[in-house]
């Protein structure tokens, strides 16, 4: 009865305020050549509950105008406020769609259907389309981050997708990850400095945001140092880091095959040799020293039985020792091993709403979710539905990137196009 009675009151104070402020822009309205013509009724979601309030309506010779209805960030046939689309749009980056809606009835006593929170989902793209575009027209260069290291990892995320109806198939988003190092925020604990994430499902896009934001962000010196990471996998391998590393003037290159990866790789082969086989192999690692890997393998060789086992063994010889250079430990680099190596821990946020519940995902929708979960952990999708952005951008929505001329509603703002 409490809880009821404070709704009651929460929605009479609600209504009071809309009262006020038509009241209060009465005036403003008149001065700009409105004349008011009517009001009307509208019912709309909000995070405390579903109000129906009624708002006066406005009309000049060009156009009609609620006053309230933009005060509240409400478009035409909007039945739900940004603010519990929000909401519903942290919700859906943890939980499948009908738990959302089974979440919200039982938190905010709210029936909403699964459409309602794909709304929310379909908005965080159409926001992400804006401020990319937003970022290429007017947002000005950050400043730059002074680093003598820069790390880099990729690897890619396999989920199930569908396109063209019924067709299913799987589709590989790739994941970037970028960071300065990291500094111990507790026993045994560690957080990633300047950390920044990029997904898409185009590997070509991805791969050209990546070189983006290194630009953009990065001071670049003769002693910055580029430590990449990765399991070596199509478009992931040295040279794709490589080619970063020349294309940016990056004087140091040292990539890494990812420990995890060459751990697994090596127990999933010696699993039907002696075991002191395998730590031979694992100490030639440990200590670079490729002659000791060497005799272990001309052993194996001694001991095969089998065309099947030799081709094998041939296959996992010729990947390990082209890519040995690549396991040599940081220490003996000179390089700390803390922060390489922790792709797989940062696929979890993505692979555990996405992957292992048996969905499948449009290729836009796959993307849009994958950049939702990233910006949600970060705390930042906030920012992208109330951000000062999106007001500075209004200026710039109907200007069009052409060959021709850049129409520009608004010319008291300067229009920066970044190359």
């Amino acid at each position: 009865m409490f809880i009821m009675e404070m709704s009651a009151l929460h929605e009479k104070e609600f209504l009071k305020r809309i009262y006020s402020y038509d009241e209060q822009i009465a005036s403003t309205m008149r001065q700009h050549g409105y004349k008011r013509v009517d009001s009307s009724e509208r019912t709309v979601l909000f995070t405390f509950g579903e109000i129906t309030f009624s708002r006066n309506r406005w009309r000049n010779e060009k156009e009609t105008r609620y006053p309230v209805d933009e005060w509240l960030g409400l478009k035409p046939y909007m039945r739900y406020s940004p603010e519990l689309l929000l909401h519903l749009a942290k919700l859906a980056s943890k939980l499948s769609y009908r738990e959302v809606c089974r979440t919200v009835k039982e938190t905010y006593r709210l029936d909403i259907t699964k459409d309602a929170v794909l709304k929310a989902v379909k908005r965080v793209g159409s926001l992400f389309s804006d401020r990319d575009r937003y970022r290429l027209l007017v947002e000005e260069d950050p400043p730059k981050i002074q680093a003598d290291k820069i790390y880099l990892e990729g690897d890619g995320v396999m989920v199930k997708t569908t396109s063209g109806g019924d067709e299913r198939h799987y589709t590989d988003l790739a994941h970037f990850l970028i960071h300065t190092g990291t500094k111990k925020v507790g026993k045994g604990r560690y957080t990633l400095l300047n950390k920044h994430e990029i997904i898409n499902t185009d590997y070509e896009k991805a791969r050209d945001e990546l070189l983006d934001y290194l630009y953009n962000h990065f001071e670049i010196s003769d002693k910055t140092i580029l430590i990449s990471n990765s399991d070596n996998g199509t478009g992931y391998t040295k040279r794709t880091f490589h080619n970063i590393k020349k294309a940016l003037g990056i004087k140091r290159h040292e990539h890494f095959w990812d420990a995890y990866h060459v751990n697994e790789q090596i127990k999933q082969f010696f699993k039907s040799y002696p075991k002191v086989l395998e730590e031979m192999v694992f100490k030639a690692i440990q200590t670079h020293q490729r002659s000791l890997l060497v005799t272990v393998f001309d052993t194996i060789e001694s001991v095969i039985d089998t065309d099947e086992a030799y081709e094998v063994y041939v296959a996992f010889r010729q990947k390990l020792f082209r890519h040995f250079k690549e396991t040599k430990p940081p220490k003996l680099r000179g390089l700390s091993s803390h922060g390489i190596g922790v792709m797989e821990s940062q696929h979890r946020k993505m692979t555990y709403r996405m992957k292992h519940r048996g969905m499948y995902w449009s290729l836009r929708g796959a993307c849009t979710m994958a950049r939702l979960i990233l910006l949600e952990r970060l705390d930042q999708l906030e920012e992208l539905f109330f951000g000062d952005w999106r007001k500075q951008y209004q200026y710039y929505q109907g200007n069009r990137l052409s060959a021709g001329h850049l129409i520009n509603h608004y010319p008291h703002k300067a229009v920066i196009i970044k190359r």
